[in-house]
């Protein structure tokens, strides 16, 4: 997801926007010549949207990149204070985490190791003359956390979440999405030839000879393309039913003829595997397929990509700016990179905090940003925004008393994380030290490896986070049937202790409303409370829950972005419902509060004015036109202005507290409004 205010910081159009500049609610900035009814995305953000540059080394500049590019700055403090002596002691998770970014902050050292530390990789690979070479090549590329041609994983059983089950993916394409392969639009076309171009030119740089580049790159780009055409769409990988395919390593074999399976588990640590989940058993035979069929060179070019690829941001500058004017400039539309600390700071961290040593990081962060108090008062707002679902459950006429029980007993089971772990991650076993960064990249990917498979046939790990948490984002974790924040969204401008309830509702409470509904959206629903994969929903109310969907998926695909692109409504249809219910449900949890509290304006505004304000306000971003184009063809989350305008026109709510007329454009006839929750 992805995927909100409780303060709104103010980004000037300088150099960086101010990051620290920050008012309650800038009421100063609302546009007072469009109608709160009419437009109310406009009303609250036009002013700022207007005034506001995008920084030349971001995609899109909005709340979430104002409160992330503040933590990076925090950490970068952090880190470069102590990477100048290393005070921790050697073999703690902090001493390791600042040796790996001083190592990423020695371009000198980078530039002398070159591609030195990719060697053994590309061992492996020179090794494969025959398809049955490839299984030993591919393990030790997985093994290295590079997912070339498939992703091989440890995860909860969807139908069983009391055991880890091992996993084999769809994944090994360079661009973003499999349909990037077949659109045949003129910017679609470009952006191909553009990567192919990319692809010499990296081949180049690794000292391919001038003849032998342009063949390299189309025998890659065919390959992938080969691979892209038997892989899942992104609305079809939305259903877990279609991505729960257990077989026995035999059965693989069977239907999956031409890749040894068994020489590959047997390879990556899990000789004796008994059975997995094929998320995309089409996907799996004909990638067996190809491994017999496609010439050994074509594989050894697609794989010595792939670790090129994976590797370029700890790679010498000249493969760093060639990766950066590929998949940056070209497909987000980005000026200028980012300053070396972030891009070593992402580069450990990934962007969802889930690099091996991200969590590393993370214990640095909330030690200097989330104190004791900040946890106790977000536990607070997630009481009151539960115990708003639950009356709503209560009170919904459309659900049968089954599967009410059934999803109050989810609810009131539903596990809430805040901040940061109760336990860390051990990396006393990372080979992570006075490297050079590319090896302590890769020997953290090893040890994050060796960690997931080491849970195969132990106990479910209930307390572990799957994001760090120093990221600017929170999730539910269908599995688990947990919802999960970390400390690094629970800063203002989301959140603030010190703020009224209103804006705090507004913003963070949102959040949490957003994150538990994901536990009742369409795939959310199909999760039952110990985190199982079952059907519990009676016949009738799964009828009336597609019905109310369906309309839904109706309203977002009528709403247009950059060049004319459609938002696809069954892409983002769960982030949307999480949307528009966490909306409803904030407001409620806004009203407990605020029971038997005096209700004085405050700038003019009611509170619940201001919780309006708070919420269109923290979505205020800008984008550059590529970046919204990537987005709207591949992010399961609509545009912000969407994220605001859609929620709001199902919402009586909102039309109260602005007295709006019946015919208001802000809001959808009143016949087809859409309550789910």
């Amino acid at each position: 997801m992805n995927r909100l205010a409780s303060r709104i910081a103010l980004a000037l159009a300088t150099a960086i926007p101010a990051l620290c500049a920050a008012t309650v609610l800038d009421v100063a900035g609302l546009s007072t010549d469009v109608a709160a009814c009419d437009d109310f995305y406009d009303y609250a953000n036009r002013h700022w949207l207007e005034a506001t540059a995008i920084p030349d080394d971001q995609p899109r500049w909005g709340t979430f990149d104002i409160i992330g590019k503040r933590n990076k700055e925090r950490l970068k403090g952090i880190l470069d204070s102590a990477a100048r002596s290393n005070p921790y002691p050697e073999g703690t998770n902090r001493h390791k985490v600042v040796a790996f970014y001083a190592s990423g902050m020695d371009e000198a050292a980078i530039a002398r190791a070159g591609l030195a530390p990719l060697a053994p990789l590309f061992a492996a690979i020179d090794a494969v003359k025959a398809p049955a070479d490839l299984p030993a090549a591919f393990a030790v590329l997985h093994r290295a956390g590079i997912h070339a041609g498939f992703a091989f994983s440890v995860r909860q059983d969807a139908k069983d979440s009391r055991r880890y089950l091992a996993e084999i993916r769809q994944a090994g394409l360079g661009l973003p999405d499999r349909d990037y392969y077949f659109r045949d639009d003129e910017r679609s076309t470009a952006q191909r030839n553009a990567y192919h171009e990319h692809l010499a030119k990296v081949f180049a740089l690794t000292g391919e000879g001038r003849r032998a580049v342009p063949y390299l790159a189309s025998s890659v780009l065919y390959t992938e393309k080969l691979l892209a055409g038997a892989q899942m769409t992104l609305v079809e990988r939305r259903d877990p039913e279609k991505t729960y395919n257990i077989r026995s390593a035999g059965a693989l074999a069977k239907e999956a003829p031409g890749f040894d399976w068994k020489a590959y588990f047997a390879a990556i640590g899990a000789p004796g595997l008994g059975e997995l989940n094929v998320a995309q058993p089409a996907y799996a035979a004909e990638f067996a397929k190809l491994a017999a069929s496609r010439p050994a060179a074509d594989w050894r070019a697609y794989l010595r990509w792939h670790v090129i690829n994976a590797a370029a941001s700890k790679l010498p500058r000249a493969f760093e700016e060639a990766h950066f004017a590929f998949f940056q400039r070209t497909l987000t539309g980005v000026a200028s990179p980012a300053p070396r600390a972030e891009r070593v700071i992402d580069a450990i961290s990934g962007r969802y905090g889930q690099e091996p040593l991200a969590h590393a990081i993370g214990e640095l962060f909330v030690g200097e940003t989330f104190p004791p108090q900040a946890k106790a008062r977000a536990l607070e707002l997630v009481g009151h925004v539960k115990a708003a679902l639950r009356e709503r459950l209560l009170a919904v006429d459309w659900m049968e008393e089954p599967t009410r029980e059934a999803a109050l007993d989810k609810l009131d089971r539903m596990a809430v994380k805040i901040g940061y772990p109760d336990r860390w991650r051990d990396f006393s076993s990372a080979e992570v030290g006075d490297r050079p960064f590319a090896e302590n990249w890769l020997n953290a990917n090893a040890f994050e490896f060796r960690r997931v498979l080491a849970r195969l046939g132990k106990p479910v790990d209930r307390g572990d986070w799957w994001m760090s948490p120093h990221i600017v984002n929170a999730y539910y974790g269908s599995s688990l049937n947990e919802i999960v924040f970390p400390a690094g969204i629970l800063q203002p401008p989301y959140f603030d202790a010190n703020a009224d309830d209103a804006v705090n509702f507004g913003g963070i409470g949102m959040v949490i409303g957003h994150e538990i509904t994901h536990g009742f959206d369409d795939r959310g629903r199909r999760y039952d409370a110990d985190g199982n994969l079952r059907e519990w929903w009676t016949p009738a109310d799964q009828k009336r829950y597609r019905e109310r969907a369906q309309a839904i998926v109706a309203q977002y695909d009528a709403y247009a972005g950059v060049d004319g692109l459609k938002v696809n409504g069954k892409l983002t249809l769960g982030e949307n419902i999480a949307d528009l219910g966490g909306l409803r449900i904030a407001y409620l949890g806004l009203q407990r509060a605020l029971d038997g509290k005096p209700r004085e304006k405050i700038e003019g505004f009611t509170a619940e004015q201001r919780f309006f304000l708070a919420f269109a306000q923290a979505w205020r971003s800008r984008s550059r036109p590529e970046q919204e184009r990537l987005r709207l063809l591949t992010d399961s989350h609509s545009p912000p202005r969407y994220r605001v305008q859609g929620p709001l026109a199902n919402l009586p709510e909102f039309s109260r507290a602005f007295s709006c007329p019946a015919d208001a454009r802000a809001m959808r006839a009143q016949g087809e409004q859409v309550s789910l929750w």
